[in-house]
């Protein structure tokens, strides 16, 4: 986010959905708890909802702050309406990916793009540039495996952080905490990767808690909640397609 320099938007202490995705979705030693093909399906859901829920902030006429939106979903279709640079190298990354061009013309029509294919398209490279942003701010180590489970992990450094994001969810989700749209979000997602196992709750209505979380989401914020259908969509077509 950019703002003037000696002036601050109103705080927000917490980090992006897509970061929050990450810890629940991932062991204390980096490993991932779903398919990593449907991971990058909900993370890329989380990109777009992160820049409906993190606007940029930016001093108007009136000299005071105030939120700018990066992109917007109209219908079915999500248009950079904004693709200036901001302190999130993610965002700007999605913004990029989407049609924004760095540098706008006068001429230069605003870009559009069909919801499921944008969460298609920032799908292919979500989990990378998600694993990148985590290391690059500090909040996750790279270990390089060698042998037959050869690859990258990006454990917490941490790993309190997946307790506390747990704990928020757990809180909103049994009605001890006051709900909150990402909070609401998050929880859609995870019931979306069918991972709410790792919420640790013994109740039998768990699904359900989370059913009214998606649906405060549907009453609060009507373009996020059609962002999360879409992605959940994604995400069982992405199991059909790799488990058949």
């Amino acid at each position: 986010m950019t703002y003037p320099i000696g002036e601050a938007p109103p705080p927000n202490l917490r980090q992006p959905l897509r970061v929050e995705l990450f810890f629940l979705t991932h062991s204390e030693t980096g490993e991932p708890l779903a398919n990593t093909a449907a991971l990058a399906v909900a993370l890329a859901g989380a990109i777009i909802v992160d820049h409906l829920l993190r606007p940029l902030w930016r001093q108007g006429n009136d000299r005071q702050l105030q939120p700018h939106d990066r992109l917007r979903l109209f219908g079915t279709q999500v248009i950079v309406v904004n693709p200036d640079v901001s302190a999130d190298p993610v965002a700007d990354w999605a913004v990029t990916a989407l049609g924004g061009a760095r540098v706008r013309s006068v001429s230069e029509r605003q870009r559009s793009m069909p919801l499921r294919e944008a969460i298609r398209v920032l799908a292919v490279d979500a989990y990378k540039r998600t694993t990148a942003g985590l290391y690059a701010g500090d909040l996750a180590r790279e270990v390089t495996r060698r042998g037959l489970n050869r690859g990258r992990r990006y454990p917490p450094t941490d790993p309190g952080n997946i307790a506390r994001t747990r704990g928020r969810l757990c809180s909103v989700l049994t009605g001890y905490t006051h709900p909150d749209p990402q909070t609401d979000a998050l929880g859609g997602l995870i019931q979306a990767l069918s991972l709410t196992s790792e919420l640790y709750l013994d109740r039998p209505d768990l699904r359900d808690l989370l059913g009214y979380m998606t649906a405060r989401v549907q009453e609060h914020d009507p373009a996020v909640h059609q962002i999360l259908t879409a992605t959940d969509d994604l995400i069982a077509e992405t199991a059909v397609a790799v488990y058949g």
